[in-house]
């Protein structure tokens, strides 16, 4: 309340008018009481003898009296006003205080501009970053500590700054010494006093641009490791394929020295298994990613390869795909070619005739959380569906192995005009495409 009352005392107009109106008072009075002084000092005094002298003393009496009270009172006004002053001066540099820390201490250079692209303001942080002096500072352009700038084009920033909500440059600043370093720019315009500046914040860059240069460095560096090893993984990939080729040759080789139809029947399916692993290996070879293969790719490969080995030119088979869009890891895509392997060996086998029309479906969808595979001739189906179950053949022990032991699922076969057989497993290390 006191200090409201000091504010309100030092803007009231009325001052002025008060002390004239005091000084008035003050002298009419002093008259007033002269003059009676007078009357009764000549009522009681011979006037010829005093003479103006006297009446003369009196009033430079009166008037000093008078002048002692109005400067005494003038005097404390302006100590009043001194005081005053000496306290909103203090109240405002704590005010400031903080805000001036602030941007003293600040770790980015901040800069004010006026629209003619000169400095009026430069924290600490600013001149450290250019090794100028405020006061040399205050006395430059923008294109003296820029050199991408000229008279012109540094007008037009300050312009086009004013007009821009969001404004930011990455450019370069000169140092005292003539060095030259990358700077990130940003900057805003505001109104202050009906007069328009620029508000510009600085921060060197040169710690950053390094530690970008070796990022990338880095990245490269990276990278041609890592193309190498997937050369060498590809490699890795074509030459196991190339050893099950081998080995295949070789069993090849030794059925035809054989006459027994049974061994040579052997060989044949162990070839066309081995052909199945191998077959992976190939895609990965010539895919793109060495953790996942296209899996309706691989199956549309590895169901003609089997028609190619079983059934001869004599006998027609219409093959019938529907498989989801999916990219399978390694391990699952060997684990369901090995099974698919032996359920369209066993129907190219035994359920594709001559003269007849031949169909081999092979279904494998995405329902819920599970994979279903359906694989279904139509052939005359077999009599006995629970011999099936029975692990008699190498086979049905692969079958039944792979589905139940290494996918978690089920098997089941139906005769549904000709053989049909399904299997469900919970969906685990595919990625859909």
């Amino acid at each position: 309340m006191i200090e409201y009352k000091k504010k309100q005392f030092l803007h009231n107009r009325k001052i002025a008018k008060r002390f004239s109106l005091s000084f008035i008072f003050i002298g009419i009075l002093g008259i007033v009481l002269l003059d009676k002084f007078i009357q009764v000092f000549l009522l009681s005094n011979d006037m010829s003898k005093q003479g103006p002298l006297s009446i003369g003393i009196l009033f430079i009496i009166f008037m000093g009296i008078i002048l002692y009270f109005l400067l005494r009172h003038m005097q404390r006004i302006i100590l009043n006003i001194e005081k005053s002053y000496n306290e909103l001066k203090q109240q405002d540099q704590d005010r400031l205080l903080p805000y001036e820390f602030a941007l003293n201490n600040s770790v980015d250079a901040i800069y004010l501009f006026t629209l003619e692209a000169k400095f009026v303001y430069v924290n600490q942080a600013a001149c450290n970053m250019v090794g100028y002096l405020k006061e040399e500072m205050l006395d430059m352009l923008l294109e003296d500590m820029d050199p991408n700038f000229d008279r012109n084009s540094a007008q037009s920033c300050m312009i086009e700054i004013k007009n821009s909500k969001y404004w930011r440059i990455e450019t370069t600043q000169k140092k005292k010494d003539g060095t030259i370093f990358p700077v990130e720019v940003s900057g805003h315009g505001f109104i202050y006093s009906g007069t328009d500046y620029i508000c510009a914040f600085g921060r060197d860059m040169s710690q950053k641009q390094e530690y970008r240069n070796k990022i990338t460095k880095i990245n490269s560096q990276l990278k041609k490791s890592l193309d190498e090893k997937e050369i060498l993984l590809k490699e890795i990939h074509h030459r196991v394929k190339n050893n099950m080729e081998i080995v295949s040759s070789l069993l090849n080789m030794q059925a035809r020295r054989s006459s027994d139809t049974q061994f040579k029947d052997a060989m044949k399916k162990s070839r066309s298994r081995i052909h199945t692993m191998a077959l992976v290996h190939e895609f990965l070879y010539l895919g793109e990613n060495l953790a996942y293969i296209n899996f309706p790719h691989y199956i549309k490969k590895l169901v003609y390869d089997i028609k190619d080995i079983y059934i001869g030119q004599n006998i027609k088979v219409n093959i019938l795909l529907d498989i989801d869009k999916l990219i399978v890891s390694t391990n699952k895509c060997i684990q369901i070619g090995m099974v698919l392997h032996e359920l369209c060996v066993n129907s190219l086998k035994y359920a594709c005739n001559e003269n007849t029309d031949n169909i081999l479906a092979i279904k494998m969808n995405i329902i819920d959380e599970f994979i279903h595979i359906k694989v279904k001739d139509n052939g005359k189906g077999i009599e006995d569906i629970k011999s099936l179950y029975k692990y008699n053949s190498i086979g049905m022990q692969l079958v039944h192995s792979i589905v139940q032991d290494q996918l978690d699922g089920d098997v089941e076969f139906t005769n549904n005009s000709g053989l049909e057989c399904n299997i469900r497993f919970l969906k685990k290390e595919l990625v859909y495409v």
